[in-house]
């Protein structure tokens, strides 16, 4: 709260706690330039309502008031209290001469900032409306995306993966059924020409048209005889004329290198006219390795020992698979970075928003906290600059109201004086 020296313009700010004690008397404030002394007692009125006059004073009042008995207790009596600006906590406060405001040339002097509303900035207002409708939305949102994304990835993985199995199994059995077809076509052959001999197998195309089939685009069947007395595992019909005949495992295992052991594994397995099934590596015509699936169905007649494979490339049946995962893949990679760019896009906007509205708020607010210190300070004149159509807006009216009748009300206790 502000004191103004009537004589000279002088302006004192008041310690509200120390001038309590004078609250029921009259007070003066003598200055400490001028040594004119000013009465304090209507500055108590703004706070509390003053006492009714007595029919005395009213009569006084009427007929000539006098400064010293305007508030005294009895007629003619000079019951003010005379104070030095010291004892009331009071802080003089230098006006440059020629500036508007006070009757010699005074200004209303404004109080400095203590920059509390100025700079907190970002660390006050604006700053917990980033971080509460910014920073922690913004978190959620990428959270969510990424979260989102990360399962449609997984999603179409898994999707991928369990269609090349379930059709991976149906293939398999497909050649497992191709392999017993076959055995089962040489079988009946073979018991209409019970005197055919495996050295004419290849040499009969009826036989050999059986006997070795082609299926899919890879696949393929020929015929293998068990091992006997001095004589191993033989092919007797092949779509290769020169493996036929050749009964030498060393010469197969040279052949296919690392890979016969996984081979031959699945061969033996049928010993003794059983099915056997399982995957192998071949090197395909361009030298590179791929996997095959092969099964082994035995002849079953007595006396012949004979057993047709069947075998194929795994990619046959995988290949379209593997193809529609390749293309989820890429369009989950280009709905992620779509996704992201969007969110990307979003979170930008909102910060953007939240900045510019927290800064015309945030602005709106230190124009009002500007205008109350200068108002605080007795410049009833100090000018409100906030234009809003929300709470700020009505809150900068009601302050200007309540400047209006300060003014309105300083302007009463000087005619009054």
């Amino acid at each position: 709260m502000a004191v103004i020296c009537e004589e000279c313009g002088k302006v004192y700010y008041i310690d509200p706690g120390k001038v309590e004690q004078y609250r029921d008397r009259n007070i003066r404030l003598r200055c400490s330039e001028c040594g004119h002394a000013t009465e304090l007692s209507r500055l108590f009125d703004t706070y509390k309502k003053p006492r009714p006059y007595t029919e005395d004073e009213k009569l006084r009042h009427k007929a000539a008031p006098s400064e010293e008995s305007l508030y005294s207790g009895a007629a003619g009596e000079d019951e003010s209290v005379y104070v030095a600006p010291e004892e009331l906590g009071l802080s003089p406060v230098e006006a440059e001469p020629g500036d508007a405001g006070f009757a010699d040339g005074g200004s209303y002097p404004v109080p400095e900032s203590s920059g509390d509303h100025a700079s907190r900035g970002w660390i006050g207002l604006r700053g917990k409306m980033f971080f509460l409708f910014f920073l922690i939305p913004a978190a959620f949102l990428v959270a969510s995306g990424y979260f989102s994304q990360m399962r449609l990835e997984e999603t179409v993985s898994k999707i991928t993966n369990q269609s090349a199995d379930i059709v991976a199994d149906s293939g398999q059995g497909r050649v497992l059924q191709k392999a017993k077809d076959v055995a089962l076509q040489c079988e009946i052959y073979l018991r209409f020409n019970p005197y055919r001999q495996r050295e004419d197998f290849s040499y009969d195309p009826e036989f050999n048209r059986i006997a070795v089939q082609q299926f899919g685009e890879t696949g393929y069947t020929c015929l293998i005889q068990e091992p006997e007395e001095g004589q191993g595992w033989t092919i007797w019909a092949h779509t290769n004329p020169n493996l036929i005949g050749i009964d030498d495992i060393d010469t197969l295992r040279k052949a296919l290198g690392q890979q016969f052991e996984e081979f031959f594994s699945i061969v033996k397995a049928s010993k003794g006219r059983k099915i056997s099934t399982g995957h192998y590596m071949w090197k395909d015509n361009k030298g590179n390795l791929r996997k095959k699936y092969m099964a082994v169905a035995p002849i079953k007649i007595e006396g012949k020992p004979f057993s047709v494979i069947a075998s194929v490339y795994m990619n046959e049946f995988t290949e379209k698979i593997e193809e529609l995962g390749k293309d989820a893949e890429q369009i989950a990679a280009d709905t992620r970075n779509i996704s992201m760019g969007l969110l990307g896009c979003a979170i930008a906007a909102i910060g953007l928003c939240i900045l510019i509205y927290g800064h015309r708020l945030s602005r709106n607010i230190d124009s009002l906290t500007d205008a109350a210190e200068r108002i605080s300070a007795g410049d009833l004149e100090a000018e409100i600059e906030v234009r809003a159509n929300d709470q700020i807006g009505h809150l900068a009216e009601a302050v200007s109201r309540i400047q209006d009748r300060m003014r309105l009300f300083v302007e009463r206790l000087q005619r009054n004086i």
